[in-house]
């Protein structure tokens, strides 16, 4: 699966970042990235400490001939990055799986931190070619162009969308305009001012730019000229309520959903034309395996089908990741699409770490929001924020506290009676009682980076 590093846009209808590998059968991809794999698995032990440790028991030079070999290795989990992170030395500044001198290592990536402390990751000078061609591979099945103006809304260069995302949309030949990290009403106005025909955003910004840029508009006096939004970072755009206002507030053509992990590669998945879920985009770099997060066992790429994302990388110098459970739970929405690439789809539904138990019975916070925003649309805001009191509870034996917001200012009687009814709609379907506080418009956080569907209650209070 070599190739230069310089992308090239496949001719004919333009739709494709590289025609051959996208629309392979995906069978023939499985086995190049096995190849991959076996590749980059040899002499791992030697140059990583953390793999040396987790691969003790594999029998030295055990091949691994087809996909579904991958199978018997080891999972690594969140744990055990953290814990070869902590473990540093002067000559290995970046912890035990760190696989490259850290002479050739050029850039330092850090995740958002939003689910516990940041982790930092390094990147050689191939590894960060690889980030940009991925992202741009990924954006572009998103909807990209050579001829877009680009507004660039993350405000931190060091996360996994920053600095990869802005060279990424480079690598396309799309104009970077890096407005994150201004205030929102400068963002808006220089979205304006700058004619920006595409922006990349969180789910919950872009529903706060739908609802703030008819007013911008008319300060500036030019109307906005987007056509193309790309959001990620926060589950939300498989609801059609919340598309609709991102969508209409904007007049765009085009929004599509994507996801990365910093852990891995920052642009993993990503929605084409066709929309109905997220193609997988990495496979010239990743592996990818979908697993009963029960048992750990394989699940087919079939329709349906539900499970635990799993990747592997094998194009990776500095920090390789193996099997790397990402407690991202999907369901497949397809495996072939009209617009012609091989690469599964899927919708993100939750995270293992996200998940919350009332009384025995486990609840995503994200199945809550999706109910709010099927059954109370026009009257509810498709955006909820669910309370713990302490970051590592996950139990609950009284109702979980959920926050959710009213498209328009209610009396208190009419809240009372919208909390009433959304409660016992969640009682009905998902079996777990709440107890719901209706919020007046614009209540809840509309952040330019990630904003989480859970929040810890401050002790001192």
């Amino acid at each position: 699966m070599a190739r230069g590093m310089q992308a090239e846009i496949a001719t004919g209808d333009g739709q494709y970042w590289d025609a051959g590998l996208e629309t392979a059968p995906w069978q023939e991809v499985e086995r190049q990235q096995a190849a991959g794999v076996a590749r980059m698995l040899e002499g791992l032990r030697d140059r990583s400490a953390l793999y040396r440790r987790l691969h003790a028991d594999l029998p030295a030079g055990a091949p691994l001939r087809t996909f579904s070999d991958l199978q018997a290795l080891p999972f690594t989990y969140k744990a055990d990055i953290g814990a070869a992170l902590d473990a540093t030395d002067d000559n290995r500044p970046f912890g035990e799986n760190q696989c490259a001198g850290t002479e050739d290592i050029v850039q330092i990536l850090a995740s958002s931190g939003t689910t516990g402390r940041p982790f930092h990751y390094p990147l050689t000078r191939r590894d960060s070619e690889v980030w940009a061609d991925a992202v741009a591979q990924n954006f572009f099945t998103a909807g990209l162009r050579p001829s877009d103006i680009v507004a660039h809304l993350v405000g931190l260069p060091m996360v996994a969308g920053g600095l990869p995302y802005a060279d990424g949309i480079r690598r396309i030949g799309a104009t970077l305009c890096w407005l994150g990290g201004f205030p929102t009403e400068r963002i808006l106005r220089e979205m304006c001012r700058l004619r920006a025909t595409a922006f990349l955003s969180t789910t919950s910004f872009a529903v706060y730019l739908a609802e703030q840029m008819p007013a911008i508009a008319v300060e500036t006096g030019v109307a906005p000229r987007l056509r193309t939004a790309l959001c990620g970072g926060e589950p939300g755009l498989n609801q059609p309520e919340i598309r609709e206002r991102i969508s209409t507030g904007l007049g765009l053509t085009r929004l599509s959903e994507m996801m990365g992990l910093g852990d891995v590669l920052s642009g993993l998945w990503a929605e084409c034309a066709c929309g109905d879920g997220m193609h997988f985009t990495a496979q010239r770099y990743v592996a990818v395996e979908l697993i009963d997060p029960e048992t750990g066992a394989a699940v087919p790429w079939q329709e349906g089908a539900t499970g635990e994302l799993v990747y592997t990388t094998f194009a990776r110098e500095a920090a390789p990741v193996v099997r790397y459970r990402s407690r991202d739970h999907a369901v497949v929405t397809g495996t072939g699409c009209a617009c012609g690439r091989t690469a599964p789809r899927i919708r993100c539904i939750g995270r293992t770490d996200d998940m919350l138990i009332y009384k025995g019975m486990n609840v995503f916070p994200s199945a809550i929001r999706d109910l709010v925003a099927e059954q109370f649309a026009g009257r509810a805001a498709p955006l909820v924020q669910v309370w713990k009191d302490s970051r590592d509870q996950v139990r609950f034996d009284v109702p979980i506290a959920v926050d959710v917001e009213a498209v328009e200012e209610l009396p208190g009687a009419a809240q009372a009676a919208l909390a009433g009814e959304i409660e016992a709609a969640i009682r009905s379907r998902l079996q777990v009682r709440v107890a719901v506080t209706v919020l007046s418009a614009g209540g809840l956080p509309r952040g330019v980076y990630k904003n989480s569907l859970i929040a810890v209650r401050d002790s001192a209070h």
